[in-house]
């Protein structure tokens, strides 16, 4: 088979790099929506709480009493906080997934066309 040109090694060479960036996302991602989730059932718990009842919450090595509703707030902005950066992170992963597709195109059209002009010249 011919040598790849510059241009094909070039693309190879960004489809590795994307599908490590990808990983790296997918586990930043898996990360932030495990974080949610422990939101989600700490914001549960919390509303088991009677009013005026002392709740602690952690802060730097050291569990502070708090209100239960400054708790539930924090937890709620907390959240959202982490549901946009899933998003980003969820735009992102779409956005080098396309650009590895289109990637993958380009590197089988031009094997095919290698292989073609190969079995012309055979």
């Amino acid at each position: 088979m011919a040598e790849m040109n510059e241009d094909m090694q070039k693309e190879l060479i960004e489809f590795q790099k994307l599908q490590q960036q990808l990983q790296m996302i997918a586990m930043q991602k898996q990360q932030t929506d495990l974080q949610v989730s422990e939101i989600d059932r700490a914001f549960e718990e919390t509303g088991k709480a009677k009013d005026g009842e002392k709740l602690y919450r952690y802060f730097g090595g050291v569990l502070v009493p708090k209100e239960k509703e400054s708790i539930q707030t924090d937890l709620k902005e907390e959240k959202e906080k982490l549901e946009l950066r899933s998003s980003v992170l969820g735009k992102q992963e779409s956005k080098f997934t396309e650009r590895m597709q289109t990637i993958s195109k380009k590197v089988n059209s031009f094997l095919k066309s290698q292989n073609e002009g190969e079995g012309a010249a055979i």
